[in-house]
């Protein structure tokens, strides 16, 4: 997908000044460090998740899920909070990968 913004020629005018008062060279620079802040925010977010079901269960992701497997009775609960816990983890990853993909462009 490659899409560019465009700016309103007064808009670049009257924003590039201010901008540079914020120590910002440009708009790509602006929009990219709001962009990082956003990303490692939803990072920090979903890797407390994990943290906390990590601390939850005392055992590592893989683990429980196992033993899960193992056992076989379905428990409602256990499954909600491992589903839960694997968003975390996949969303966590997810927004490294944008921000690894991000800093690179």
């Amino acid at each position: 997908m490659s899409t560019s913004l465009s700016f309103d020629a007064k808009f670049v005018q009257l924003a590039t000044p201010v901008l540079s008062e914020f120590g910002f060279s440009g708009i790509k620079e602006l929009v990219s460090e709001q962009l990082t802040l956003m990303l490692q925010t939803k990072i920090d977010q979903y890797d407390a998740e994990d943290r906390l079901f990590a601390s939850k269960f005392g055992k590592p992701f893989e683990t429980i899920t196992a033993q899960a497997r193992q056992e076989g009775a379905e428990d409602f609960d256990l499954d909600d909070a491992l589903n839960d816990w694997r968003f975390a983890r996949e969303s966590a990853a997810l927004y490294r990968v944008r921000m690894q993909e991000l800093n690179n462009a």
